[in-house]
């Protein structure tokens, strides 16, 4: 499945229209930093995500952006992540930067992202942070994504389903690692991949996919620095109290 969507995204992808996009210069708020300070105040690092549909269908309505995340921020995530992929996951680079303007949370932008140029995009859309999917890109191809990443403060966010994809992590410098529990192919989910996979991470590790409850939290959070938790908060139908049930799970 995760194939099928990169192929199709690279098919459509016709570059950054610079001339359209907001282009405002700022100084990338950091993940990492909102991690520890997660974990210097007692809390459970949450990052939040905004997701409407999935491969699997309709999660919420679409609505204002700008009070989920705001919401979110109240609950006391320390993240937001917005997809921005619009086939399959009902996403806008609109929401992204509705997201970046509604709170002083760090914003990540998650798509299926294989050239530099949509690295440019994220960032001019208010993205302090881009996901970078390792088993879908050739070495070089993440290699380039992580050296733009670098050169325009934006952290990097490598996504890893396996032990060799956390290798190829490991030797690009990555600092932050997204351990993926859902199979890329029949999008079953695994909470014990995070397990398996977090030791080998020398950065900070942040466990995605499948968190459904409190008990999910503490259980990842035993061998991840932070979880990200999309569908079973945009579910609910109080955003805010959602994730503050987890942060202070």
């Amino acid at each position: 499945m995760f194939e099928r969507i990169m192929r199709e995204c690279r098919e459509r992808f016709s570059g950054f229209a610079r001339e359209a996009a907001p282009g405002r210069s700022r100084e990338p708020r950091s993940f990492r930093e909102a991690i520890a300070e997660a974990e210097r105040r007692g809390v459970n690092p949450v990052i939040a995500e905004v997701k409407f549909s999935s491969p699997r269908g309709r999660i919420r309505e679409l609505e204002d952006v700008a009070g989920i995340v705001r919401a979110m921020h109240r609950g006391g995530a320390c993240g937001v992540s917005v997809l921005t992929e619009q086939r399959y996951f009902s996403g806008s680079l609109e929401y992204l930067r509705q997201a970046s303007e509604a709170s002083p949370l760090p914003v990540l932008r998650k798509d299926f992202l294989f050239h530099p140029e949509q690295v440019d995009e994220a960032y001019a859309y208010g993205a302090d942070g881009v996901l970078l999917i390792a088993s879908l890109l050739a070495e070089e191809e993440l290699s380039a994504l992580m050296r733009r990443c670098s050169e325009l403060g934006v952290e990097a966010l490598v996504e890893v389903h396996s032990e060799q994809d956390v290798e190829l992590a490991e030797s690009l410098g990555a600092e932050v690692v997204v351990i993926n529990n859902r199979d890329k192919d029949t999008l079953e989910i695994d909470l014990s991949r995070s397990e398996r996979l977090a030791p080998l991470v020398s950065g900070t590790a942040i466990a995605a996919s499948g968190v459904e409850s409190p008990e999910h939290v503490r259980r990842l959070l035993e061998c991840c620095d932070a979880v990200l938790v999309g569908t079973c908060i945009m579910r609910s139908e109080d955003v805010e109290q959602a994730t503050r049930r987890l942060v202070h799970a």
